[in-house]
């Protein structure tokens, strides 16, 4: 018995060791292998319905200035990234003689939509401007502005791009706190297509 002590401390020396250097610590300013990214959602082309509207409104923020949205209709495919590009108040026509009614005044946003569905886009959806009483205003057509042109929408191939200016006629005291874009076909809309100015 005496003997085989000398042969079995020999013999878990080795384990000893190895388990002491297992579990200790990375040395100072060693580099540390980067943790696992987060999967990335792929846009399959489906309609997004992922989960109740109220909730993804919830979960959502609005976008600002120069951030684009990605906004999905009920058909397959019917895809928009949309950006706001630039907001004006108040939008001057550039004709001298065009103006709102008296007691109003116009509001107008630089958009542009690229589709990045998988089929054709037609019809553009609405655009709504909201004031800070919870007031709903609509586009009005008002041809060229100082700062740009009109947006023309008729159709959008994949991968096509329109641009252009949108206008909303306000009351004159009114101030607008937020943009929407809805996409004619939209599914009670899930919280997409906002940008607050």
């Amino acid at each position: 018995m005496r003997q085989s002590a000398p042969v079995l401390a020999a013999a878990l020396l080795p384990l000893l060791l190895f388990g002491a250097t297992a579990c200790s610590g990375a040395p100072e300013g060693a580099a540390l292998a980067p943790a696992a990214a987060p999967a990335v959602p792929v846009d399959d082309g489906a309609p997004g319905a992922e989960g109740a509207p109220g909730a993804a409104r919830a979960a959502s923020k609005d976008a600002h200035v120069g951030d684009s949205v990605r906004v999905r209709g009920r058909q397959m495919g019917r895809h928009l990234q949309a950006v706001l590009n630039a907001y004006v108040d108040p939008a001057v026509s550039v004709e001298k003689d065009y103006a709102p009614p008296a007691g109003k005044r116009w509001v107008a946003a630089s958009m542009s939509f690229v589709n990045v569905g998988g089929d054709s886009y037609g019809d553009l959806g609405q655009m709504w401007a909201y004031d800070s009483a919870g007031g709903r205003h609509g586009v009005v057509p008002t041809g060229e502005l100082t700062t740009g042109k009109p947006l023309v929408f008729d159709s959008l191939a994949v991968g096509q791009r329109a641009e252009g200016w949108v206008v909303f006629e306000i009351p004159e005291k009114a101030r607008i706190v937020r943009l929407q874009y809805q996409d004619a076909n939209v599914q009670a809309n899930s919280g997409e297509g906002f940008w607050a100015v």
